[in-house]
């Protein structure tokens, strides 16, 4: 449990962009003077709106002026397969800078709603808590590697920001920020200590070196600290602007990506471009297919009244064979002839991916899909109908395989669950019987977790010496004993006090 520590989601709408506000300004401070604590917010749901940003409709409405805070992280809205909704607002900010700046899934989240029901909800009010949650995963994360030390959310910011799976234009864009966050790369970021802190001063050049290996398809550099808050309404809100260049082995030199914030719907609809960067306290640097050797990286310190201005450098590095089963993992419970989307990470070499599957931990394959194109990194799979508990998926491409970590369970769900009777003594559930199952898991809600109470054979159970005064709530697991399949647990039922 992640405890002490201040990580705010929040969506709300007060119109349009607007200037930067007092809340921005005190959101930035807060962040700043902290340095454990974390924004983060929804960019609003206003996607097709003109804010009067000078572009027209669909450009710079992100809803709120603290929003468009420096320190925090504004979300964007994607569907299940990546894709920017229609109503998820868009940057730039009012002084040009980048936002939002990373989205995640908020189209169609199964959510739950009062009472004690479950409904499919939509916008960036879903996707921000969704953020917020991986946010928290890696300041526990980085807590586990220090000995229980709480991380600069500066450094957390940065490495989220850089890890992303790139999506919309190439690089950065005012639509998906960054991209897609990938709490997996950014934690094998920390695991990996690839980041440097330092510090630079006015006028200074501090200069860092990193090594990339041979066979690397692309590395990634961020830039980032946490800037001074600005005046309220300043026209400029970068306050400490830092700059960085990144010098391969054979003295090539690469700016980060920049935008091109002109109030045109071309213009903020065009590639970043790499140049020099004085609106964003973020700067990104990424190269394709590098040489094998070491990178330099400066640091200048190119108008820091307020300094020196402390700094995070994040760097990933990801191979060319790089392949991962993300999902299914392990542990899940899938039911026969439902629909499940399976989920790869991988960087597009422009070579096609293979999925099978296996229901006897790889002693056979069955071919799910082939030849799927280099750029998808998900598949709808229909569950076939075979009771295991020893399946995993398989993933190929180029020769190179990876599987799923660990075995998952295809397996029927017990159907019908209800509450027979009730009296002052007995409570008796009971589902419908399942002819592959062996026996059945039984659950009951206690203080925090839906708790294993029994097994039985039977198709009911009968739960004896609980008060009838007080809220119920049971449920229930298919088993087969052969075959090690364990189904999802079903929906739970509720027993009303009397």
């Amino acid at each position: 449990p992640v405890t002490n520590i201040d990580i705010v989601s929040t969506s709300y709408s007060d119109g349009c962009n607007g200037d930067y506000n007092a809340g921005a300004e005190s959101a930035d401070r807060q962040i700043r003077e902290l340095k454990n604590v974390m924004r983060i917010f929804s960019a609003g749901n206003n996607g097709t709106s003109n804010c009067s940003y000078g572009a027209g409709a669909g450009w710079g409405n992100i809803t709120g002026g603290i929003k468009i805070a420096k320190n925090l992280l504004c979300v964007a809205n994607l569907t299940y397969t990546d894709l920017v909704a229609a109503s998820s607002s868009r940057g730039p900010t009012s002084d040009g800078r980048l936002k939002p700046d990373v989205s995640g899934v908020g189209t169609d989240v199964y959510s739950t709603i009062d009472t004690n029901k479950y409904e499919l909800k939509t916008g960036t009010s879903m996707s921000c808590p969704g953020v917020a949650g991986v946010f928290t995963q890696l300041y526990q994360a980085y807590r586990e590697l220090h000995a229980g030390q709480d991380p600069n959310t500066g450094l957390l910011r940065g490495i989220l920001m850089n890890t992303c799976d790139d999506a919309g234009n190439p690089g950065p864009d005012f639509k998906y920020g960054y991209g897609r966050i990938n709490g997996l790369r950014a934690v094998k970021v920390l695991e990996n200590n690839q980041y440097i802190h330092d510090s630079v001063a006015q006028g200074i050049t501090k200069t860092a070196t990193i090594t990339v290996p041979p066979n690397t398809q692309r590395v990634k550099i961020m830039l980032h600290w946490l800037d001074r808050e600005a005046a309220v309404s300043a026209t400029t809100v970068l306050v400490n602007d830092l700059d960085m260049i990144v010098t391969d082995p054979a003295v090539n030199s690469y700016l980060p990506w920049v935008l091109n914030s002109a109030p045109n719907a071309t213009t903020l609809d065009a590639n970043a471009t790499r140049a020099t960067d004085h609106l964003n306290n973020a700067e990104q640097v990424t190269i394709d297919n590098p040489v094998a050797g070491t990178y330099t990286i400066a640091i200048d310190g190119f108008s820091v009244p307020f300094g020196p201005q402390e700094y995070y450098l994040s760097y990933e590095v990801i191979a060319n064979d790089a392949l991962e089963v993300v999902y299914p993992i392990g542990g899940e419970g899938f039911v026969p002839g439902e629909i499940q989307t399976i989920r790869w990470d991988a960087i597009d070499n422009g070579a096609t991916f293979d999925i099978d599957y296996t229901t006897d931990n790889g002693s056979s394959w069955t071919t799910v899909f082939t030849g799927i194109a280099s750029f998808l990194r998900h598949y709808n799979w229909t569950i076939p109908n075979t009771i295991s508990g020893r399946c995993r998926l398989r993933i190929t491409r180029n020769g190179l395989s990876k599987q799923s970590p660990a075995e998952f369970s295809i397996m029927q769900t017990p159907e019908n669950l209800k509450i027979d009777f009730v009296c002052p003594d007995t409570m008796q559930i009971s589902w419908a019987p399942d002819p592959n199952a062996t026996h059945y898991q039984v659950f009951k809600l206690g203080n925090k977790f839906m708790d294993s109470i029994a097994t039985t054979t039977d198709t009911f159970y009968q739960f004896v010496g609980l008060n009838i005064a007080d809220e119920h709530w049971f449920s229930a697991k298919a088993f087969n004993a052969s075959n090690q399949a364990l189904s999802r647990r079903a929906f739970a039922v509720q027993q009303k006090p009397g």
